[in-house]
């Protein structure tokens, strides 16, 4: 699975998720742009589908708890593509 193919999914989810659908940076806090937990949450789910991926509920868990850029959630998705 490509980095850029994953960086790509993500920002279209988040996009879909904006109201105005924005433009944003990878280092953009997913906070600054209205994500709460359950929203990032809501979010890891639905990409992990988007790729056909499962991750461990530890390793979801730790997301939630990190998440803080848009990066971090397109880093998370290549690690468990890795399983």
């Amino acid at each position: 699975m490509k980095r850029t193919d994953i960086r790509k999914s993500v920002h279209d989810f988040v996009s879909l998720r904006l109201d105005d659908h924005q433009a944003f940076a990878d280092d953009q806090s997913l906070q600054a742009l209205g994500f709460d937990t359950q929203d990032i949450e809501d979010l890891m789910f639905r990409l992990e589908d988007e790729f056909d991926l499962t991750a461990f509920t530890e390793e979801e868990d730790r997301l939630l708890k990190e998440a803080v850029t848009v990066n971090d959630l397109s880093r998370f998705l290549q690690k468990i593509a890795r399983h």
